[in-house]
């Protein structure tokens, strides 16, 4: 049990302080026994990150009355919380979040009238909450609810009696109308009201409050909602972390004071995008995200990023937009991600785009770009992610690429590049080895950026998906429908942790590399629609984590090798060839109609008979020859006798022949 180690201290009873955070590899499991309660003038209890389970004791608020601060966040606590906490009058945090508490939230919390914090969030609580539950809560400056099922059911006259720096209410019940007693919170700096049902518009008098409180600073996440019509005028002072994705926003984007992220995506926004990023009051403001992705953006992208100096992520996907994409994106030296997915622009790939130099994600796929992959991509040293897919590029595929030792993916295909896959190719380090976490980029774990994530739009396993979450897990390979030729480089199979390998829809000959069993991780390997002859290598069935194969429509022959891996594989991945055996219908024997089932030894056998058979002819030949001709040659009396016959019997036999035939009609 908790604690009992600690009981029979003399020292017990002065104790005021006690923090028994877990972590890792040191954490307290079990429940908690009453006899906490003889910590009887402890103001701070802390227990934090372990595994503590059970319900919350009785005895915290029977005998703990001199308590101020209770954290007993991140473990695994269950049942409701004790109606016997209205008698803890002095508590002014109470953080019990990350548990498995539940049932309706209890009236008498209403009562602690020196509250200051409360944060309930990530339990299973559910019910209403009224005005009852606030009702002395005098002294809130915090309540961090996210995460329940609990429905605000409360007067839309009703005034809080309490002054909140920090809302989070993220997942409950508050729509459908916008909660108007949030316009009494003056100096409330963040808000979260995400995914809570709201259906209405949003409110003007909603960003009044950044001039209001003390941060100058006002974050707001009404993400996930079904908020409608236009985004309203921003007042000239302020700065705003905002989040309001996933509504049905509509008009054009205002002048927004960003301090830091903004996040419109998913929205119906429609328009020009050049009054909000050439407006030059946000030159000066430290904003490090924008999101534009998936809305009806039109028109060109501004040359107006010098405005915008701290940017560090882009995302402009799925939109409308056109023309040439501007030299000044250059000018973002800190730019980690640009995404310009599915437009419509057009031109080459800016030069001034290496001097982003921190860049890890580029992601310029489905558009109209034309020209070569420049070189000086290989200039940018953190790369991860390069997706160049369904543009109209041409020319061969620089070696310069093979300096992104940090490469993970790349994906080229559908363009109209030629040549040849290179073969240093093989210096593609990231891609030889397993990842870890800290091959990860900083601001992925880091809470720099809270809306931060990553997209790519990948073909892996024969369809196209989206991978945001485990991206960076990802390894893959896509150089599929364009017009390479040559063989498939050996060195290619030392590419160990590639997850994905697709060069289908090329000119490719020669055979399949005989190494490609060594390249253990793969689980998607595509080569169809080429000009791959020979047979399939036998290494290919070690390949055990293997789910997608496409061989289809070479010129491959002789039996699939038998392993558990290929033998369950569509069989569809295999036609167009000379192949046979499971998963193919076409069975494997010796006779002329079907392949013997070693490729490699039926075309010696094949070559063999050839040569005998040639062979035979020749000999029989020579011997006939030689067997007539010679004795001619050698033998004066065979010679006579041979053109007697031919000449005086043979002839006159004819000849006699034929003037009796003349004699009979």
């Amino acid at each position: 049990m908790v604690f009992e180690s600690l009981l029979s201290s003399c020292l017990v009873k002065k104790l005021k302080s006690l923090h028994l955070d877990g972590n890792l590899f040191d954490s307290f499991t079990g429940e908690i026994s009453d006899e906490i309660g003889v910590f009887e003038n402890l103001v701070d209890l802390s227990l934090i990150h372990n595994n503590v389970s059970g319900p919350i004791p009785m005895s915290i608020c029977q005998n703990l009355r001199s308590i101020k601060s209770l954290d007993i966040s991140e473990n695994n606590f269950n049942g409701s919380i004790p109606e016997c906490l209205v008698s803890l009058s002095k508590l002014k945090s109470l953080v019990i979040s990350d548990n498995q508490l539940s049932g309706p939230l209890p009236i008498s919390l209403g009562s602690l009238s020196n509250l200051e914090i409360l944060d309930i969030a990530s339990n299973n609580f559910e019910g209403d909450v009224s005005e009852v539950h606030f009702a002395n809560l005098t002294k809130l400056i915090e309540i961090h609810a996210s995460e329940n099922n609990l429905t605000m059911k409360v007067s839309s006259y009703w005034t809080p009696p309490f002054s909140l720096d920090s809302m989070e209410l993220r997942n409950w019940n508050l729509g459908p109308h916008f909660p108007v007693w949030l316009k009494s919170q003056k100096n409330i700096s963040e808000i979260d009201m995400s995914s809570t049902g709201i259906s209405d518009a949003i409110p003007s008098w909603l960003w009044n409050f950044s001039s209001y409180n003390k941060y100058g600073c006002l974050s707001i996440d009404l993400s996930e909602n079904q908020m409608y019509g236009e985004i309203p005028e921003f007042p000239k002072d302020g700065s705003y972390n905002l989040n309001l994705s996933y509504n049905k926003l509509t008009g054009s984007l205002p002048h927004i004071p960003v301090g830091g992220i903004l996040d419109l995506s998913n929205n119906y926004l429609a328009g020009s995008i050049s009054n909000f990023l050439c407006y030059r009051k946000t030159q000066a403001r430290e904003v490090m995200a924008l999101y534009l992705e998936n809305n009806l953006l039109s028109g060109k992208i501004p040359n107006c990023w010098m405005y915008w100096p701290s940017l560090l992520m882009i995302d402009l996907d799925n939109n409308n937009l056109t023309g040439k994409i501007p030299s000044s994106i250059g000018s973002l030296h800190e730019l980690r991600s640009l995404h310009i997915h599915n437009n419509s622009l057009i031109g080459e790939i800016p030069e001034p785009l290496k001097n982003c130099s921190a860049l890890r994600v580029l992601d310029l796929s489905f558009n109209k770009l034309v020209g070569t992959i420049p070189r000086w991509i290989g200039s940018l040293p953190m790369l991860r992610f390069l997706v160049l897919r369904s543009n109209n590029l041409t020319d061969h595929i620089p070696v310069e690429l093979c300096k992104l030792s940090s490469l993970q993916v790349l994906d080229a295909s559908n363009n109209n590049l030629t040549g040849i896959v290179p073969k240093c190719f093989k210096n593609l380090t990231a891609m030889t080895s397993s990842l870890n976490q800290s091959m990860l980029p900083s601001f992925v774990f880091g809470t720099t950026i809270q809306w931060s994530r990553e997209n790519a739009n990948l073909v892996i396993k024969g369809r196209e998906n989206q991978y945001d979450s485990i991206l960076y897990l990802l390894s893959a390979l896509d150089l599929s429908d364009n017009k390479l030729s040559g063989e498939i480089p050996e060195e290619l199979t030392s590419l160990q942790a590639l997850l994905s390998l697709n060069l289908s829809g090329n000119y490719l000959s020669g055979s399949i590399p005989k190494k490609i069993g060594s390249m253990a991780e793969l689980e998607s390997l595509d080569l169809s629609r080429n000009r791959l002859s020979g047979h399939i290598p036998s290494g290919m069935s070690s390949l055990k984590f293997l789910s997608f194969l496409n061989l289809s429509y070479n010129n491959l022959s002789g039996e699939i090798p038998t392993s558990t891996q290929l033998q369950t594989m569509d069989a569809s991945g295999f036609i167009g060839n000379k192949l046979c055996g499971p998963p193919l219908l076409i069975k494997c024997r010796e006779d002329h109609l079907t392949l013997n089932r070693d490729a490699s030894s039926e075309d010696g056998e094949r070559k063999d008979d050839e040569y005998w058979f040639r062979l035979g002819i020749g000999m029989g030949f020579g011997v006939s020859f030689v067997g007539v001709i010679g004795p001619l040659l050698v033998c004066g009396f065979w010679r006579r006798a041979y053109f007697w016959f031919f000449e005086e019997y043979v002839w006159y036999k004819f000849v006699d022949y034929c003037i009796k035939i003349k004699y009979m009609f």
